[in-house]
């Protein structure tokens, strides 16, 4: 299984955690695309690297993967991607892309709402409800690392004993 993780990678809390988290999917045994170690574009100093390189590297990258292991993001460039992967899921080739596994490490997530709180009073986390609804419509949406690494490895287990689609047992944490 071939994943693709997505999510920001702009600053270095970010590019640290990326690449944490594409060593621990690794030792799984999957192999992983994480466009934090991109050498041909990932040094944005470079004049030569253009918003199309870029989109035609990571999109030709996306392409060769199964599934798409996806943080959730205000990032635009995640979400584009998730939105793309989605449709190759659905609408290209079901056999060979798998779907999207959601993972909402944001800690407010974590905090469940307060209906006496409204606004910046209440930290439960707010998330783009068609970005939550696509990850639960395919793989699943995670808070905790420990979940989406377990997802990844029931998935390929699904795809491997040919299983089709989410066991309906597992609960996902964001449902």
């Amino acid at each position: 299984m071939r994943v693709y993780l997505s999510g920001p990678m702009f600053t270095l809390a970010d590019q640290e955690y990326n690449l944490r988290l594409a060593a621990k999917v690794r030792a799984l045994g999957f192999e992983v695309y994480c466009p934090n170690e991109s050498e041909p574009i990932n040094n944005k100093e470079r004049p030569e690297i253009t918003a199309r390189m870029i989109y035609e590297w990571d999109i030709a990258e996306l392409e060769q993967c199964n599934v798409m292991l996806c943080q959730l993001s205000e990032d635009s460039g995640t979400n584009w991607e998730a939105g793309y992967f989605d449709c190759l899921c659905k609408y290209v080739d079901p056999e060979r892309y798998w779907g999207i596994v959601g993972h909402a490490s944001d800690m407010r997530f974590k905090s469940p709402p307060h209906p006496d709180k409204h606004g910046v009073d209440n930290q439960a986390g707010n998330a783009n409800a068609l970005v939550i609804g696509g990850f639960q419509q395919s793989l699943g949406a995670y808070l905790y690392e420990d979940e989406v690494l377990a997802r990844l490895v029931e998935v390929a287990a699904e795809r491997e004993g040919g299983v089709r689609g989410r066991s309906k047992a597992k609960d996902e944490s964001m449902a």
